[in-house]
């Protein structure tokens, strides 16, 4: 998995993911799932897999709805799922994405949560440039980074470039300085 959280909103993380997805899934099947601890009401979006007072799982399949997930379908990912659980159900959260995701096939992820559940293959942390204000855990998350990326508005202050897939895992190539 490459797992991608953010210090709060409109951090890129949504725009980061799907430049990956656009580099990558020309040559590999990307899954792609949104995770939100933020319950929307009247959602209404694709095929619905779970639905219950603490935990709802989609497939996303309208890739114009506009919707990160949808989003990260335009972007060439092969399946995208939204999620919507508390932290306190991540756990069953990832147990049902593991039951539905086809094998072989490599996981990008925004959540800030699920970083406390698994140790991601990458797990890259964005943050706006000048933020003070980070939302609870987020220098926490910080500390368990491969990197920290500065997203300005229209740029991120790193290649994707040096992200590769080596043995099917999410690798972050040698940089040389």
């Amino acid at each position: 998995m490459l797992l991608v959280a953010g210090t709060g909103r409109n951090t890129g993380k949504t725009t980061f993911i799907c430049t990956i997805i656009r580099k990558f899934s020309p040559a590999h099947s990307i899954v792609s799932l949104k995770i939100t601890p933020h319950f929307h009401k009247n959602v209404q979006s694709g095929k619905v897999i779970v639905s219950n007072e603490h935990l709802y799982i989609a497939e996303e399949t309208d890739p114009s709805s506009g919707k990160d997930s949808s989003l990260m379908l335009q972007s060439g990912a092969s399946i995208s799922y939204f999620v919507m659980a508390k932290d306190e159900y991540l756990g069953i959260a990832l147990h049902e994405i593991e039951k539905i995701v086809p094998p072989g096939s490599l996981l990008v992820c925004e959540s800030g949560g699920l970083r406390d559940l698994v140790v991601p293959g990458l797990f890259f942390m964005m943050r706006t440039r000048g933020d003070e204000i980070s939302k609870p855990g987020a220098e926490q998350l910080k500390l368990v980074a491969d990197r920290v990326i500065t997203f300005d508005g229209n740029k991120i202050d790193f290649d994707p470039e040096n992200i590769g897939i080596s043995g099917g895992q999410w690798t972050l190539k040698t940089v040389m300085p």
